[in-house]
């Protein structure tokens, strides 16, 4: 890491931090390689998501509107 001239200017100091914050971001945004032998098993993630959704849906469904619909 390089030290701060003193000599730098405010509006030169935005510009670094700007593009330090640039190069972040693009890091951040680029798609993670998987790792080599390791797939993902779709059929597997697809069951699980399914499972998490159901056990979300039983948790939101509410034992009195049940009932209102036997009344």
């Amino acid at each position: 890491m390089q030290p701060m001239p003193e000599s730098e200017t405010e509006d030169e100091i935005l510009d670094r931090i700007e593009t330090a914050l640039k190069k972040i971001a693009a890091i951040a945004q680029a798609p993670k390689p998987v790792a080599v032998g390791r797939e993902i098993d779709r059929v597997a993630l697809a069951k699980t998501l399914d499972m998490l959704i159901a056990r979300l849906r039983s948790g939101l469904e509410s034992p009195k509107a049940a009932d209102q619909l036997t009344e």
